[in-house]
């Protein structure tokens, strides 16, 4: 280690004691005092690690996997909380993997922010070392869908040593919905062959919108939505995401009675009484969080994806909701309603040599995936 390296090791530890660090085992929301979505509050968050999402999250999702859950505090000197982390710790193939509180469900991921908390690089250095020794030992650190920012304002965990994800968010800042993307060419001609699909659709039969159905009907939406995301799945991917441990139970436990319009949504399009497209989502702080959706494919040509995801928008923009927030993925129909796109990154480092063969195992798999894709799609 040279003199260099000494000293920006010596600034990185002296400024973590601006802050102090508190670390909540067994996922105790209610001792680390954890931010909800509905509070009136200035800080800035995603949904996804708000107390309402990780409170159902670790009782079906962690539970089932058995992850160990952490909730990390920062406070500065003045004792008031700057930041809130929500980790877990995953074994895999014997194989300990430190994660965000995700698999698969959450968009993005990020610690919660005061609107004062801007910490520079040395100071998260310092920070982060001093939680990575608070918790239990882990093989590898694999963080996923690092958002760039939270709210405006920088997420510090890209300090860390960041590559980008192969994919973005996308959002429609919905103060612009008039003015610039009902303007566009393209939005035009969408809404154009949308409005004679639905035509086409109601010739079919009666068709309706449905918005946060009474108890009754929520389950019957929401075991169709289930049932047409699971041939999606199957037909797209080769596998059921719905069938891995805890994830049904997750969304069903979202789309509870004392949850729906209050942190979750569900909608869908009825052709003759039939349901051929439904989505179940987020919403909080303003924000609506466009997250599984699904259509029957028997009625592929009259869009009836498309047409519920353009009530949802025009839903939200009556009801004066901030962004309507599309969500993970770079597909072109997110690319012509979005305003912004949100980048994101992943951080991957081993700890141990298991955790190093775990890392590069997991590269060589995701290559040969992709080489045998692009093989097919040649073919």
């Amino acid at each position: 280690m040279t003199a260099s390296d000494m000293l920006d090791g010596e600034c990185a530890a002296s400024t973590a004691f601006n802050f102090s660090v508190d670390c909540y085992d067994s996922g105790r929301l209610a001792a680390a005092d954890w931010p909800s979505i509905t509070a009136a509050s200035d800080l800035k968050m995603h949904v996804y690690q708000s107390r309402e999402f990780l409170d159902v999250w670790m009782n079906t999702i962690g539970r089932a996997r058995r992850i160990e859950c952490y909730l990390i505090v920062v406070r500065d000197r003045a004792g008031r909380p700057v930041l809130y982390l929500p980790l877990g710790i995953e074994t895999k193939f014997n194989v300990r993997l430190l994660r965000f509180m995700d698999a698969g469900v959450a968009d993005y991921n990020a610690p919660i922010l005061a609107p004062s908390f801007e910490p520079t690089r040395q100071e998260f250095d310092g920070l982060w070392s001093q939680v990575l020794s608070m918790l239990p030992r882990c093989d590898a650190i694999d963080l996923q869908k690092i958002s760039s920012d939270v709210g405006g304002a920088r997420n510090p965990l890209t300090y860390l040593d960041c590559v980008p994800y192969p994919s973005s968010g996308h959002s429609v800042a919905l103060g612009a919905l008039c003015t610039e993307v009902n303007a566009r060419s393209s939005v035009q001609t969408l809404r154009k062959n949308l409005r004679r699909h639905f035509r086409a659709l109601s010739r079919a039969g009666e068709t309706h919108f449905v918005v946060n159905p009474d108890v009754a009907e929520t389950a019957h939406v929401l075991e169709r939505l289930f049932e047409l995301k699971r041939r999606t799945y199957l037909r797209t991917t080769g596998r059921d995401f719905l069938a891995m441990p805890g994830v049904t139970d997750f969304y069903r436990q979202m789309a509870a009675p004392d949850r729906i319009g209050r942190v979750s949504h569900l909608s869908a399009l009825t052709c003759g009484g039939n349901v051929v497209s439904a989505h179940l989502g987020f919403v909080g702080g303003g924000r609506f969080h466009y997250v599984l959706p699904a259509y029957d494919g028997e009625y592929q040509r009259f869009k009836p994806g498309h047409l519920l995801l353009q009530h949802l928008i025009d839903h939200c923009f009556e009801r004066q909701f901030s962004t309507f927030d599309l969500g993970l993925g770079d597909f072109s129909y997110k690319v012509t309603w979005a305003t912004h796109r949100l980048p994101l990154y992943a951080h991957e480092r081993p700890v141990t040599l298991a955790g190093r063969l775990y890392l590069q195992l997991r590269r060589a798999r995701r290559f040969v995936g992709a080489t045998g894709l692009r093989e097919w799609l040649r073919a």
